[in-house]
């Protein structure tokens, strides 16, 4: 590892570090400025002396972050990939599958492994999902009186599953992209050995891109989903309440 990755990746660590720490101290100010409310109803929620105590242990971290940012700009120090095109292993199997007469057994067999890998993929996060979705429909989990502590239960459920889902995702796509680079080095070999044979690929019409219906049909079953778990919480009904009231209010009937 080059000094320059050395330090962006210790760059990225103390930003990434930063805004976890910060985070973290300001839910925590809220909620220990929430829980004094009731007894001091006339005092902030965010006090200098709190912000202050919470932000007194971060301090070294951020003008360390700082001292770093410092040092790359006097330096000149900056990812020497930044300026490069992004490399697209789908587009060069493409390019390379395009060029070959007959796919191997070898391109099918990857083909084949990336379908399952995206249907896997997507298959638990939707199972991850599912979790979120039972607790969304049970109107006991949103009770009116205590909404702070709805939305914090609603976030332990929501971050885990979502978290989990999005993992699955991630370790899918980068086992699709070994699948891929292998299929475009199956297809190299496949070409140099049609070449040698001498044949020839024959020329392949220009399709109009395919256009795939998965991105829809997730937004339109998670809408679908998000619809139900209103109307069974109440917020259907919440909703109709307001909009009434609104309405009748306008007009001079309230």
């Amino acid at each position: 590892m080059t000094r320059s990755k050395l330090y962006l990746a210790l760059q990225t660590v103390v930003c990434v570090a930063l805004v976890v720490l910060l985070s973290l101290s300001v839910i925590s100010i809220y909620r220990e400025g929430s829980a004094r409310k009731p007894e001091h109803p006339m005092e902030n929620v965010y006090t200098p002396e709190e912000v202050a105590g919470k932000f007194a242990p971060i301090a070294p971290l951020l003008f360390a972050g700082l001292g770093l940012l410092v040092a790359g700009l006097a330096l000149g120090v900056k990812d020497e990939n930044a300026d490069k095109p992004v490399k697209d292993a789908a587009l060069n199997r493409d390019l390379l599958a395009a060029r070959v007469a007959q796919p191997s057994e070898a391109m099918l067999a990857e083909r084949r492994a990336q379908r399952r890998l995206l249907w896997i993929g997507w298959g638990l996060f939707a199972l991850c999902m599912v979790p979120i979705l039972i607790y969304l429909v049970n109107p006991a989990h949103f009770p009116e009186a205590d909404l702070e502590g709805m939305f914090f239960a609603l976030l332990r459920v929501f971050l885990p599953w979502t978290a989990v889902g999005l993992g699955a995702l991630a370790v899918t796509a980068v086992l699709s992209e070994k699948s891929v680079l292998r299929e475009t080095e199956a297809a190299q070999a496949q070409l140099k050995a049609e070449k040698a044979a001498g044949i020839a690929a024959a020329p392949k019409s220009a399709d109009a891109p395919k256009k795939t219906i998965l991105p829809q049909a997730i937004l339109i079953v998670a809408a679908v989903a998000l619809i139900i778990a209103g109307v069974f919480n109440g917020s259907a009904r919440d909703v109709l309440y307001k909009a009434i009231t609104i309405c009748t209010e306008c007009v001079g009937l309230g």
